[in-house]
């Protein structure tokens, strides 16, 4: 039989040993700088609650993100005439997704500065070069070149804008309007209320800023517009093209002789053909201007 005195060792033997267990968990929890390094739970429950925080930050870091390709709702409507469906094919759309809330108001303006620099210097400045051939029309260059640039930018912009209006629109609207398979046999669907709350909160987070960045932005282009057109206009002004095709003029030419030497000294000395590109051609390649 075991006598009490025994009974009293061995129980102070397991309490020892539960103690230096329950230490060795805890202390496993955690290493010096008290950065969780074991999955264990600890006694005090602080282990166990930075175990699980370590736990779904590695689980997020490694679930990837998907977009998202269609939405609820509306099923008498085909999908592809879902307000919000329309929404997400716009931001996917070459261009339009230039100015999503995505890019910002700094992308969409890097896009624009660098389509103004490409377009001016490959497309509108060799043009203009090509119509002023003379000596002395640089600045006249430049204007006419800002101006098919700033054009081509407010062309964008109107694009933009419709494209972004016309889906503004369609979230705001209490009705949805569709067609089943042709302009022949359109029909109407109200929103429900669920329906209502998504493409309102959807408007105002999305959409309205992307509009109010596309008005600035059409404010400025607009402007710059009238002025590159201002511009062209004072340039031509301060060193105008003498034009000898003008009819009037070869009219003048066979009475004025001083209008005549005003022609040849215009000319330099080449035959009058020389700057303009259609007589140039009729001439057999501008033969006598090299």
């Amino acid at each position: 039989q075991i006598s009490d005195q025994d009974k009293m060792v061995c129980r102070s033997i397991g309490s020892l040993v539960t103690l230096f267990l329950l230490s060795v968990d805890v202390t496993s929890s955690f290493t010096p700088a008290g950065k969780v390094l074991s999955k264990k739970t600890a006694v005090n429950g602080v282990a166990r609650k930075n175990v699980f925080q370590l736990m779904a930050q590695e689980e997020d870091d490694e679930l990837p993100t998907f977009a998202a390709e269609t939405s609820f709702g509306a099923e008498a409507v085909p999908e592809g005439q879902r307000p919000v469906n329309e929404y997400l094919e716009l931001t996917r759309s070459p261009l339009f997704d230039w100015c999503s809330e995505e890019v910002g108001t700094k992308g969409f303006l890097t896009r624009i500065v660098t389509v103004y620099a490409v377009v001016f210097f490959t497309v509108c400045y060799p043009i203009s070069g090509a119509t002023y051939t003379q000596d002395g029309y640089e600045l006249q260059k430049i204007a006419a070149s800002t101006v098919g640039a700033s054009g081509l930018l407010v062309a964008l912009m109107i694009r933009l804008y419709s494209g972004w209006g016309y889906v503004a629109t369609r979230l705001q609207s209490k009705f949805i309007e569709y067609e089943e398979s042709g302009w022949y046999d359109g029909d109407v669907e109200e929103k429900t209320e669920e329906e209502k709350k998504r493409d309102k909160f959807l408007f105002l987070s999305d959409v309205k800023p992307v509009m109010d960045r596309l008005k600035l932005f059409s404010i400025g282009i607009g402007g710059s517009f009238v002025a590159s057109i201002i511009f062209l206009n004072v340039a031509s002004s301060i060193k105008p093209i003498f034009d000898e095709y003008d009819p009037r003029m070869l009219e003048q030419l066979r009475y004025n002789d001083k209008i005549a030497d005003v022609a040849a000294e215009q000319s330099y000395g080449r035959p009058t053909y020389c700057d303009n590109r259609y007589y140039r051609a009729v001439a057999n390649g501008g033969q006598g201007c090299n």
